[in-house]
């Protein structure tokens, strides 16, 4: 059984699977806030792991790591664990499956071709935060993976998270806009509520056809000789910055 376990740990970690790997306790904490459904949660010391969500967070959480959490040895937990764990508990739960209807009336963050994994968790801590519609990201970084999951803080259970083809999957009828220095300043527009943002990367932008399709450019008013703003920074930006309708 245990084998069995581990195979379905090493599966899940990509978020290319239909369950995921949960690693920490701060993404522990948030799954199991919004309902993740957990298959497995491990930790090779559950007094400890009881005593440190005692310390960080409310006493709900602390009983959901007492309803969900198993123990097991500390060897085992290791050969499950990645190298860079430091909170003591990993969890497998399913993967929710989320449609552009999930989304409702509120704003969609598209974001284009990601290269960095940790930039994709800060964005859906953004969005979370603000409470967006949805979060699509087209590329081959899932925002599903393990890693994307911990820079996240779990909180991709708080906001439906969409891995899509083409931005043609959540257009849907909604105004599309385009986030690119060469845009309208934001402080001149009001935005559409009902809309897709859309974000590319810092090293190459969003791509020229994307751009071109876009139905209004905006822009982030920048200080002169600044080049660009870090990924999550930009989704901020916009979302609290702007104006919306």
């Amino acid at each position: 059984m245990q084998e069995q376990y581990r195979e379905l740990y090493q599966k899940s970690k990509k978020g290319q699977a239909d369950t995921v790997v949960i690693e920490g306790m701060h993404a522990f904490k948030h799954a199991a806030r919004f309902g993740a459904e957990f298959v497995d949660v491990i930790t090779d010391d559950k007094k400890a792991a009881i005593e440190l969500m005692q310390r960080i967070a409310t006493t709900q959480d602390v009983e959901h790591v007492e309803q969900f959490a198993r123990e097991i040895d500390s060897v085992q937990f290791r050969d499950i664990a990645s190298s860079s764990l430091r909170t003591g508990i990993v969890a497998i739960a399913k993967k929710p499956v989320y449609t552009i209807a999930d989304a409702k009336d509120k704003q969609v963050i598209f974001i284009e071709n990601p290269h960095d994994i940790n930039n994709v968790g800060a964005v859906v801590r953004v969005a979370a935060g603000y409470g967006v519609g949805a979060v699509a990201i087209v590329g081959e970084i899932s925002p599903w993976h393990m890693l994307a999951i911990r820079a996240g803080a779990g909180l991709q259970w708080a906001v439906p998270m969409l891995h899509v083809g083409s931005i043609a999957d959540v257009v849907n009828g909604r105004h599309v806009y385009a986030c690119d220095a060469n845009g309208t300043d934001m402080r001149e527009m009001t935005m559409k509520k009902n809309s897709i943002l859309i974000f590319g990367t810092e090293r190459d932008g969003i791509s020229h056809t994307l751009k071109k399709n876009a139905d209004e450019v905006v822009s982030i008013p920048m200080q002169k000789n600044v080049s660009s703003l870090n990924l999550a920074t930009s989704v901020a930006a916009i979302l609290y910055g702007g104006t919306f309708s």
